[in-house]
């Protein structure tokens, strides 16, 4: 992944980074499902580079949604629970919904990403903003590709030759069994060669031919060091605005900070091909 990134342009397209490791704004594109191509192939680009790409003003409604992340791999039906329902007609696409009254705040209350108890896992999560509150709700980014990089070789050696069992028994999935998926520690990005972590504490309970107890200390030192300020953005939501993410390399955290504010996102996701 290239580290200190200068911002691009191409044509009417533009790309800023947000900071040296991980985040970027895209303008200059309309996105959808009938993007021009070569800005579908500018969006691919910088979040091949950047992990995540904020894009401002759009205007896209659930099917729009749908069918923009549809061009990045199968979409993914995710199930309904507290905080979140699919939108009526779009079942692919979640209305992540806050009322001023509203405790919980869907999408966690740690560092995580999105359905890695999958496999194929996921791969890209699109969120549009449509009613935002003046001031909070922000979301952390992580880069696990930095986080990777600063470990020891040591380390970097050992996380190689692990894979870790992947769970998910949460709200939603009362009458279904577990999902879980075992997946590789240490991921490569199949366009720029970069390696990353792939492990997160809400989702991953162990590493494979290990017990929980073994796996904890471990999974808690990864979970502490991938959130270290140097590798991180945080990113201020506005009405309109879209922020799209590889799940495979990035981290997120959503931060619960507005209380009696109404908010309302809508995402959708699409599963690695």
């Amino acid at each position: 992944m290239q580290q200190g990134s200068i911002a691009q342009s191409s044509e009417t397209v533009s790309v800023e980074p947000i900071t040296p490791h991980v985040g970027a704004v895209v303008r200059g594109v309309t996105l959808g499902g009938d993007m021009a191509e070569h800005d579908l192939a500018a969006v691919r680009e910088a979040l091949a580079r950047h992990l995540v790409v904020v894009v401002p003003e759009q205007e896209l409604s659930a099917e729009a949604l749908r069918d923009f992340t549809a061009q990045f791999g199968p979409l993914f039906l995710h199930h309904a629970g507290e905080g979140v329902l699919r939108v009526i007609g779009v079942p692919e696409v979640l209305e992540m919904r806050k009322e001023p009254d509203g405790k919980r705040l869907f999408g966690g209350s740690d560092w995580h990403a999105d359905v890695t108890f999958r496999k194929p896992a996921g791969y890209l999560s699109v969120l549009h903003a449509l009613i935002v509150p003046p001031v909070g709700g922000d979301t952390g980014f992580a880069s696990t590709v930095a986080a990777f990089a600063a470990l020891s070789p040591t380390m970097q050696d050992l996380l190689r030759s692990l894979k870790a069992v992947h769970s998910y028994d949460g709200p939603g999935r009362p009458d279904h069994p577990m999902e879980t998926a075992v997946h590789p520690v240490v991921r490569r990005h199949p366009e720029t060669g970069a390696e990353g972590l792939y492990v997160n504490r809400m989702f991953a309970t162990r590493f494979e031919g290990m017990t929980e107890e073994e796996s904890r200390p471990l999974i808690d030192f990864l979970d502490r060091h991938q959130s270290r300020p140097e590798f991180t953005c945080r990113i201020s939501w506005r009405a309109g605005q879209v922020v799209m993410w590889d799940n495979r390399f990035t981290l997120h955290y959503p931060i619960n900070d507005f209380s009696g504010q109404r908010r309302l996102l809508i995402r959708c996701t699409a599963l690695e091909g």
